[in-house]
């Protein structure tokens, strides 16, 4: 935790993007191998996301009162890059491609995914997002064990039921199983409703 919680502060984004009330770190030492691999959220099955360190995100609590998206609303992940994470919690929202951001610039598809796909894609298991081509991987060196990593980053998010459609994945895995509890044919989800995906972790793995 001390790593990922390192390896943030060093982004220099502004502390109000986030809340340590979310903090969780699911490394073997403080998750062990004797805990539950999946569990239930808002109905779903949730897989969690061992060998990450979460960092909590702020999350308005208007949005928590209307919806109760802690008992209502399941957990899934979006796989990101820093500058698109950091765009994402400054918007207050995921953005669709085609939106004008804050600085005036157009967000557009990234490189090498399917064109005119206009949705925000997430997943109910980590082992999907955190796939090389949605969680791309930085440098860090860490200034307390002076150590070069390699850092991924993924969103939990939190979102809202029956608000997206669900497809098997779309890299060409053919037989190769993805994940252990989400079948092949389940693991990505897609919708255009911005507000009904809500992060509230930022997820870090250090390798």
């Amino acid at each position: 935790m001390e790593l990922a919680t390192e390896f943030v502060e060093s982004l220099g984004w502004d502390n109000v993007l986030f809340d340590s009330s979310h903090d969780k770190c699911y490394c073997n030492n403080c998750y062990p191998t004797t805990c539950a691999n999946v569990t239930d959220a808002g109905g779903q099955i949730y897989v969690i996301p061992r060998g990450w360190a979460r960092i909590g995100l702020h999350v308005d609590t208007v949005t928590v009162g209307l919806n109760d998206i802690w008992n209502k609303w399941i957990v899934t992940f979006h796989g990101t890059t820093v500058n698109a994470a950091e765009s994402i919690l400054r918007h207050r929202q995921f953005c669709l491609p085609g939106d004008i951001l804050i600085n005036g610039n157009q967000l557009g598809i990234c490189d090498g995914h399917i064109p005119n796909k206009n949705h925000i894609y997430t997943s109910p298991t980590i082992a999907y997002s955190s796939l090389p081509m949605y969680s791309k991987k930085c440098d860090f060196t860490s200034l307390n064990d002076n150590c070069d990593y390699k850092v991924q980053i993924v969103l939990q998010c939190r979102q809202k039921p029956g608000s997206y459609r669900v497809q098997g994945e779309t890299i060409r895995a053919g037989t190769t199983r993805l994940c252990p509890f989400i079948p092949n044919s389940e693991v990505e989800y897609f919708t255009e409703i911005r507000q009904s995906v809500v992060p509230y972790g930022l997820l870090v793995k250090l390798i």
